[in-house]
């Protein structure tokens, strides 16, 4: 894919000297351009700040000489031009693109996703001194008596019993609990920092797979948009003034060297093809990321946490006519009480 500008698309050797300070300058315009372009609200501002924030904690400073190091630099840099082709991509209506940056801004994936999860199993903060013994004598966590976190579990229960994973290309939840092996390899009881260690690679790895839910004001949002009562328009991009396009000569050199040039293919569509970007486009876009996400209830009778997940596919409703001459001869023409057909002997 083309640059923005020819000043980003000529750098050679990714060095310190190569990257000045106006090339970072147009690339974070370029960012924050295409975050304006994005299609969904939720997106447009959860891109724009992540861009602000990635290039403020990246900024330049001289006290830190370990900020400036080359390599660092075109890492950066590199991280900053995927982050542009993923936006462009997105803004041109490629779908796996478009999905993964929705997936990003709706905390399906990636950072957003961590401090859902992080906010969600904060422990509640003691109210008494009883209360404040009970946490004491608790065991510590990984140690054998540890029990995860019960809004963990329920989520973790809701989630494989869902289906959802299998259906929209979800990492499958395998196991609901650790399984700890009585015996080592030489026969002899497994130590307590071992049994810590494999609670502690299944808490994570279980967590790596959750989908947490979103925040009320993100979720009425994404709702109102399926139902269409939140309004929304395409978003336009601007033109570029003062750019004029030279016709192109007859004879180049690339002509003159390498011959005639074979005509466009669809090489560049083997990964997905654009899409124009419409409400009943997006329409599908949200229902998928709207099936990633649980909606979740505090039942205050069983003392348990309600989790109810969308369906994922849309069931067809039948209808039928109410007026008596229909019924007559309806969809159940031509067979019997049984459901066999009637033969055109017993008809006459």
């Amino acid at each position: 894919m083309e640059l923005l500008w020819p000043d980003l698309k000529d750098i050679g050797p990714l060095t310190m000297a190569t990257i000045s300070a106006p090339q970072w300058r147009h690339m974070y315009r370029a960012l924050l351009r295409e975050c304006s372009y994005l299609s969904d609200p939720i997106a447009k501002a959860t891109m724009h700040d992540y861009v602000v924030q990635r290039f403020r904690q990246a900024s330049y400073d001289p006290r830190a000489k370990w900020r400036n190091d080359p390599r660092r630099q075109t890492a950066l840099r590199r991280a900053a031009h995927e982050k542009l082709c993923l936006l462009q991509r997105a803004n041109e209506g490629y779908i796996r693109p478009l999905e993964k940056v929705l997936r990003l801004s709706y905390g399906r994936k990636g950072r957003k996703r961590r401090e859902l999860l992080t906010a969600m199993l904060i422990p509640e903060l003691p109210t008494d001194h009883s209360a404040v013994e009970n946490m004491i004598q608790k065991p510590a966590m990984f140690e054998d008596g540890w029990m995860p976190p019960s809004i963990m579990m329920d989520l973790l229960r809701s989630q494989r019993h869902s289906g959802v994973g299998g259906q929209l290309n979800i990492r499958q939840i395998k196991e609901l609990a650790p399984v700890i092996p009585t015996e080592n390899s030489w026969g002899k009881p497994l130590s307590a920092s071992r049994r810590a260690r494999i609670r502690k690679k299944w808490y994570y790895k279980a967590l790596e797979n959750l989908l947490p839910p979103l925040p009320d004001a993100e979720l009425r949002i994404l709702d109102g948009l399926i139902s269409k009562t939140v309004p929304w328009s395409p978003p336009k991009k601007r033109k570029p003034v003062g750019v004029r396009s030279e016709p192109a000569p007859s004879l180049d050199a690339t002509f003159l060297t390498d011959g005639p040039q074979k005509d466009p293919t669809f090489r560049k569509y083997i990964n997905g093809r654009p899409h124009t970007i419409t409400r009943r486009f997006m329409e599908r876009m949200w229902r998928r990321i709207s099936n990633l996400v649980p909606r979740m209830t505090w039942d205050s009778a069983s003392q348990r946490h309600n989790i109810i997940w969308p369906p994922t596919k849309k069931i067809a409703r039948l209808s039928f006519s109410t007026k008596e001459q229909d019924h007559d001869h309806g969809i159940f023409e031509g067979f019997d009480e049984n459901g066999k057909v009637i033969s055109e002997m017993h008809r006459g």
